[in-house]
């Protein structure tokens, strides 16, 4: 399995792998540590199902440290009998005061905007001291830029507009696994002036429409476990809570063989 994080990589200046607890299904933890050292890297973030808590515990003891915590909610669009299941009718927007509507290349300025100072200090990787705080920042900057402009990161943004500005957006990605196609929230974020609005709910129901409209199977959100504002947006438009990601980092040089 390919762990090389060449983008993480580029961005910090050491050699850094990124993996899932799939890569441990073959291997036990030490076997994991010294394939980690054996191949040089420097730091190795791992995203891990809460389901397998004794893997997180094993990780800890050797060094690993949580960084953050995310919740997946999803909003299942069709039954086992791909009945369609959203009811736009029995769904209002919450607020007439915004226009909710498409992406426009020109919106990609005010979106980058909009980003850099909502994520400030964000995630993950500002968890780590060790990281440089301006390349932790750049992250979300870059994930929402390239949202704008590559289709391979992004198919469809949905913005929130108030005198004809960009005051909050999500970015999504179509996706599929087996024979079911579904869409996913990429990165998303709402500007702090216009917070308390409504804006992610609004913002979802155009997006339930848009994935009832292309005959989706589900839509899912990836929201910090402590954003209690954006998780309690996504279950008032119908989206359920189902699964629980610690995300850890492990330093080589600092890891307790």
């Amino acid at each position: 399995m390919e762990i090389y994080s060449k983008i993480d990589s580029d961005r910090f200046g050491i050699k850094i792998g990124k993996t899932t607890e799939s890569f441990f299904y073959d291997k036990n933890i030490e076997e994991g540590v010294n394939y980690f050292i054996k191949n040089n890297f420097e730091l190795i973030i791992i995203r891990i199902d809460f389901s397998f808590l004794n893997l997180i515990n094993g990780l800890e003891k050797y060094g690993f440290t949580i960084k953050d915590t995310q919740t997946t909610l999803y909003y299942m669009l069709k039954d086992e009998q791909s009945k369609n299941l959203f009811d736009i009718s029995k769904i209002c927007r919450r607020n007439d005061c915004y226009k909710i509507r498409e992406f426009k290349p020109s919106d990609t300025e005010m979106i980058v905007n909009l980003s850099k100072s909502c994520f400030n200090n964000y995630g993950h990787y500002s968890m780590n001291k060790r990281l440089n705080s301006k390349d932790c920042n750049d992250v979300y900057v870059d994930w929402a830029y390239n949202s704008c402009i590559n289709e391979n990161v992004a198919n469809k943004i949905f913005v929130a507009e108030k005198n004809d500005e960009v005051v909050g957006y999500i970015a999504y990605k179509i996706n599929h696994q087996e024979n079911k196609k579904y869409v996913a929230g990429v990165i998303g974020a709402i500007s702090s002036e216009h917070r308390g609005n409504g804006l992610f709910y609004d913002i979802d129901v155009a997006a339930l429409e848009w994935g009832t409209t292309n005959d989706f199977d589900w839509e899912e959100n990836n929201v910090l476990s402590n954003n209690y504002a954006v998780l309690k947006s996504h279950i008032k438009a119908g989206f359920k809570p189902n699964k629980f990601i610690v995300t850890l980092h492990g330093w080589m040089d600092e890891i307790k063989i």
